[in-house]
Parts: structure tokens; C-alpha cells; sequence
């Protein structure tokens, strides 16, 4: 009962989420803005999914390739084909609940295998600490090379603070307040965070990304890890360069933009179910820094998070039917070890 409390509450607040930042990001558009939005995405190069399809199962391809690599030390073979079966069977489960397609694509492959599901899991946390630090990198060296964008953005966010200061009346009294609490709030935060259960429960995260990353020592042939990893994140930057096609106003962007879009959209897709509602609202903010306005950048947004959810449930989809009609590799490695 209690599981089914939890798992309830992870959807309605996941949806809930992406509800509101739906509403947020449409409800204070007049009706002209509604409706360029509405002729962008009537307007937009739709036939330029095909090559994002393809880029994006090419991404499946690599991501599959390294995750076997996290597998076969373990004793199994699975077919890549199952891999790339569980990677996008789990891309629906994260449609649902955020998170929840991670289990789901473990299971999926252990069953068509008969392999403990735990000890996939393991190996997924050990891909997705190293995801982690990938994405952080990337985030780090985004920031270096798109700074003259950033930096703008940046000044622009504290002159405002700083003119509310100076010069707001009551105003003023409002932010050094605010700005105070932030400040206590860290301060209180930081001592009573390691107490707290919550405290514990962050300390067992990082715990299980260093496990999962300590792991990684054991992969066989690193440098065709790092390859297929590399390989994986230029597919999605590729992926969004091409959906920039989509629009005349933003064709013109180029890969590093391409890659600040993925990086934004990405902390889009953790905070809602999907990306839902979240993910176009990051699209849209990144190209603000770049002088798209805000009704082409939220068109944009929606269009590609429309050509990944489509991706997600046709590919998806044919997966679930496809993973056990795959003959699964003997566990040729695993007999010896075992007997």
C-alpha cells in the first residue's frame, strides 16, 4: 500500500509539474504570440524527423554498446538489439514516472535473458553516475564557450538586483531581505544538512555514483567505452542541431548553441516526466541568450520535444514487441564462472 502511495504521488507530482509549467509558460501570452506559435509549428520542416530519428537510434546503438560493456564482466551476453530494446522501452517509462524507466529497462532485458534483475541495476547506476559527470563537463565546458551569451544574461539578472537596491524604495527592503534568507537558509542548510534524513539520503546518492563509477575500472577495452560515450553525446547534440533546422529563424545556430540547448534541455527533462512543459521552456530561455524572442523559442521547444516524444512511443513501442522475440546469447562465460 504504502509502494502504491509513493508511486502514485511520484506521477501526480511529476504531471503536476509539467502542468504548471505549461500553464506558466503560455499564460502570459497575448493572442498575437499564441498564434505565431501556432503558425510556427504549422510552418515547421516536420520530414526533418526522419534524420532525428536516425541520429537518435544511433544514439541507442552507442549507449547499448558501452552499457554491454558494464554486462559482459558480469558473465552475461545479451544482444545489443535487447539492449537498444531495454534503453527505449525504458524511455516510455520515463514518460510516465520520472526515473522509473531506469528499473524498467533493467527488468525488461533481465527477463528476456534471465539475469538477476539487481545486478543490471548495478550496472545502470554505474552508467548513469558516469552520465552525471559527462553531463557536468559538458555543462562546465558550455559555460566557457558560450560565456559572451551567458555572461549578458547574467549582468542583466544582477543590474536588475542591484538597481532594485539602489533605487526601489520598499522595493529594495523586499530583495536585501530575500537575499538574507538565501543566505541564512545555505548557512543553516549546510550545518544541518549531514543530521537530517535528507542529508543521508543525498550522502547515499553520492555514494552509490562513486560505487558506480569505481566500477568502470573493471570494463574491459576503456577507451572503446569512451568512444561509444563520446559518440553517444555528439548524437544528441547532432539530434538538436538538425531539429534547429525545423524553423528559418533558428537554422541559422550553430552546433555550440546546439550543445547549450542540450544542456539546458536536459536539466528540462529531469525536473518533469519527459521534459513535459519543462524541457520547451529551457529550449526557450537558451535561445533567448542567442536573440530568438520568446515566441519562436517556445515553438521551437515544443518542436523538439515533440520529435522526441513521438520517437520515445513508436520506437518504444516496437521494442516492448520485439525485446523477447530476440533469441537471447548463451551465457557461455557465465556457465564456466558458475560451474
Amino acid at each position: 500500500m504504502k509502494r502504491l502511495l509513493v508511486s502514485s504521488l511520484k506521477y501526480i507530482i511529476g504531471f503536476g509539474i509539467g502542468a504548471l509549467l505549461i500553464w506558466w509558460s503560455l499564460h502570459s501570452l497575448s493572442g498575437k504570440d499564441l498564434t505565431d506559435i501556432k503558425e510556427a509549428l504549422l510552418r515547421a520542416r516536420f520530414w526533418l524527423l526522419m534524420p532525428v530519428f536516425i541520429i537518435l537510434l544511433s544514439s541507442h546503438w552507442f549507449r547499448a554498446m558501452r552499457w554491454k560493456q558494464l554486462i559482459t564482466p558480469l558473465g552475461y551476453n545479451p544482444p545489443i538489439l535487447q539492449l537498444i530494446c531495454g534503453l527505449l522501452i525504458g524511455y516510455i517509462g520515463n514518460q510516465m514516472i520520472p526515473r522509473a524507466g531506469e528499473i524498467l529497462r533493467c527488468t525488461s532485458v533481465a527477463k528476456a535473458n534471465k539475469i538477476p534483475a539487481e545486478k543490471l541495476i548495478g550496472t545502470m547506476v554505474a552508467e548513469r553516475a558516469f552520465d552525471v559527470v559527462c553531463l557536468g563537463l559538458i555543462t562546465f565546458g558550455t559555460i566557457i564557450m558560450e560565456y559572451a551569451y551567458i555572461e549578458s544574461y547574467a549582468n542583466d539578472i544582477f543590474a536588475s538586483i542591484r538597481n532594485g537596491i539602489e533605487h526601489g524604495g520598499n522595493k529594495r527592503w523586499v530583495i536585501i531581505g530575500i537575499l538574507l534568507l538565501i543566505i541564512v537558509g545555505f548557512i543553516v542548510l549546510v550545518r544541518k544538512l549531514p543530521h537530517t534524513k535528507f542529508g543521508q539520503f543525498i550522502r547515499r546518492i553520492l555514494k552509490g555514483i562513486w560505487e558506480g563509477l569505481s566500477s568502470i575500472r573493471k570494463v574491459k577495452n576503456k577507451p572503446f567505452f569512451l568512444l561509444n560515450t563520446l559518440m553517444m553525446w555528439i548524437c544528441y547534440v547532432l539530434a538538436t542541431w538538425v531539429g534547429c533546422f525545423a524553423l528559418e529563424e533558428t537554422m541559422h545556430l550553430t552546433i555550440s548553441t546546439s550543445v547549450a540547448m542540450l544542456v539546458f534541455g536536459t536539466f528540462g527533462i529531469i525536473i518533469a516526466p519527459g521534459g513535459l512543459g519543462a524541457y520547451p521552456i529551457a529550449i526557450q530561455k537558451t535561445l533567448n541568450l542567442y536573440g530568438i524572442n520568446d515566441t519562436i523559442g517556445l515553438a521551437a521547444g515544443w518542436i523538439l520535444w515533440i520529435a522526441q516524444f513521438i520517437f520515445t512511443i513508436i520506437f518504444g513501442t516496437l521494442a516492448y514487441i520485439l525485446i523477447y522475440r530476440i533469441k537471447p546469447v548463451s551465457h557461455e562465460e557465465h556457465v564456466v564462472r558458475t560451474t
